[in-house]
């Protein structure tokens, strides 16, 4: 495992807090609340440094609130990435490629005979793009603007691992997916967290609109899913804590919508991750709620 103490920010207030009520044997597993907050209000609060926001936000992450941040991206940023896609999509093969210096940007079809292949079973269609790469959808320019305020409230320099590459170990990493109608999903998991404590998702299908039910979900302490997608619009970024159980269900398409490529639900993930230098990697995990 590597040493992640140095990319943190010692005179970032919420560092010390996460240094004092952090425990890995008590991490949340089960949503709490769902906190939804303006982006812009949110990032001023973060930015303000102040002990009792820092705290509460904090304690209230640790207890599995789930948050949302209403208005992150506009639609017209979110219709010219999903437009831009579609176009690249139809020109591109699946492909793969393990996260070595040079690794390209690339796509890939996860169909059911790769979806063993992964830490937890899902079916989707996903690309994937790494910031020492040519970005020409402008992703990690835009997208940096709000991440940074994300690692700065988990403690690290707002800034980091920005220009790190595979053989400094750890790297960032943007997904744009598109989950299958009536066949694309994810089991429920937990997401590795050593090096990224939340799960982050900006939200680029909105559901009623562009599918008719399934996507995202998360399980309470009554083993109730709660599905995540009718709180959230075109735009909006949510996060929480890694290891809350969370999955995809398999999105029902509106009618008449099937062969619509900008119809369905999609998706953009943001998260930083191990390289494949590293041969112990710490990986999520499939869970089960009846264990």
């Amino acid at each position: 495992m590597l040493d992640i103490d140095k990319y943190k920010d010692e005179n970032n207030i919420f560092k010390k807090i996460w240094d004092k009520k952090e425990n890995i044997d008590l991490l949340p597993k089960f949503y709490n609340n769902i906190i939804e907050v303006d982006f812009e209000e949110f990032k001023e609060k973060v930015y303000e440094n102040n002990l009792r926001f820092a705290n509460e936000t904090v304690d209230s992450l640790l207890s599995g609130d789930i948050y949302i941040l209403k208005n992150a991206f506009t639609n017209e940023y979110i219709d010219k990435i999903k437009k831009q896609t579609i176009l690249n999509w139809k020109n591109i093969k699946s492909e793969f490629h393990k996260i070595y210096d040079g690794c390209p940007n690339f796509y890939r079809d996860i169909d059911t005979s790769l979806s063993n292949k992964y830490a937890f079973k899902q079916i989707k269609k996903t690309q994937y793009f790494f910031p020492w790469n040519q970005d020409y959808l402008n992703l990690y320019e835009e997208i940096y603007k709000r991440w940074r305020v994300l690692k700065y409230l988990s403690g690290y320099y707002e800034d980091v691992w920005e220009t790190n590459t595979p053989k400094d170990g750890i790297i960032d990493r943007i997904q744009i997916v598109k989950y299958p109608p009536n066949s694309g999903s994810q089991e429920l998991h937990q997401d590795p967290y050593i090096y990224q404590k939340f799960f982050i998702s900006v939200y680029l299908s909105k559901k009623g609109k562009h599918f008719q039910d399934g996507g995202v979900y998360l399980v309470d302490t009554n083993n109730k899913k709660f599905s995540l997608e009718d709180k959230v619009n075109v735009g909006d970024l949510s996060f929480g804590f890694g290891t809350i159980y969370h999955g995809v269900d398999i999105p029902i398409p509106i009618i008449n919508t099937e062969n619509d490529e900008y119809m369905g639900r999609w998706w953009l993930g943001i998260y930083s991750t191990e390289s494949d230098y590293n041969k112990n990697k710490h990986t999520g995990n499939p869970v089960s709620l009846s264990q």
